[in-house]
């Protein structure tokens, strides 16, 4: 029997076109602050709120901040037949394919979800943060015309909801 490989179990559907991820030392950056500012948000309310019992404020702001910093690192962007999910660090996003309008040069995906009014949508993958300060403009130039070029070759057979 073959050893057990992470790798295979990444994405559970066997469509994806393309993975589109921010540069891995942002990812990373990203990543390890999340754990600092959970231990600074602890002190903080142990300060505000003395009567917190210390070891499990800590106990759950840490466990909070390794869950958001394991988001940040995993942020990406999965390109499937008939939509994109949109892996940012707060939330996940499906965006169906047909009602995607455009990629926008900041970095935000812009999308009618049916009937309502349209959305703007922020990929992390798509526009470096502020503390960048530009280093990987071109990895996320890349990353914004990979999605505009999957945009573009949309095929025209597929039916809303298939290819999910």
């Amino acid at each position: 029997m073959p050893p057990y490989d992470l790798r295979m179990t990444r994405r559970h559907d066997g469509d994806v076109e393309d993975t589109l991820r921010a540069p891995a030392v942002h990812r990373a950056v990203a990543a390890c602050a999340n754990p600092v500012i959970a231990y600074l948000v602890a002190r903080l309310l142990l300060r505000v709120v003395p009567a917190l019992p210390t070891v499990p404020t800590y106990a759950v702001c840490l466990l909070l901040g390794l869950v958001v910093g394991w988001r940040a690192w995993t942020a990406r962007i999965d390109l499937h037949t008939g939509s994109m999910l949109v892996h940012n660090t707060l939330a996940t996003t499906r965006v169906e394919r047909r009602g995607v309008k455009r990629i926008a040069e900041s970095g935000r995906v812009e999308w009618r979800p049916g009937t309502e009014r349209a959305m703007r949508l922020p990929a992390e993958a798509l526009h470096g943060p502020w503390w960048t300060l530009g280093t990987g403009r071109t990895a996320y130039a890349l990353n914004r015309e990979q999605a505009r070029s999957w945009l573009r070759t949309m095929p025209h057979d597929v039916a809303p909801g298939e290819g999910d």
